[in-house]
């Protein structure tokens, strides 16, 4: 019984924090998508405004169309420890993104 209110509980936190997420609206940073799948080790990543590139780690953990182009609103940190494959610029982890 304990297990299953503590499975409720953290699902509920999950959900929670997902959806607040959704409602802030995110407003932090303005970028856009950009598809660097033909470079080696690269993916999807967030051009900003000046030019510089974000190469968020958990971008397919959102339910967001990923389109060349698109303008993107989202917030992040810095994945300081974390190196990349692609090395076009910081990697990132995204605390949401519309």
């Amino acid at each position: 019984m304990k297990k299953s209110i503590t499975s409720i509980l953290c699902i509920s936190l999950l959900s929670m924090s997902l959806q607040s997420c959704k409602t802030a609206k995110c407003p932090n940073t303005t970028g856009t998508l950009k598809d660097l799948t033909g470079l080696d080790g690269c993916g999807w990543v967030i051009e900003l405004e000046d030019q510089s590139k974000l190469e968020p780690t958990n971008l397919n953990d959102f339910n967001i169309a990923l389109e060349e182009g698109k303008t993107v609103h989202f917030k992040y940190s810095e994945n300081k420890e974390m190196g990349s494959i692609c090395m076009v610029g910081k990697s990132v982890t995204l605390e949401c993104i519309e």
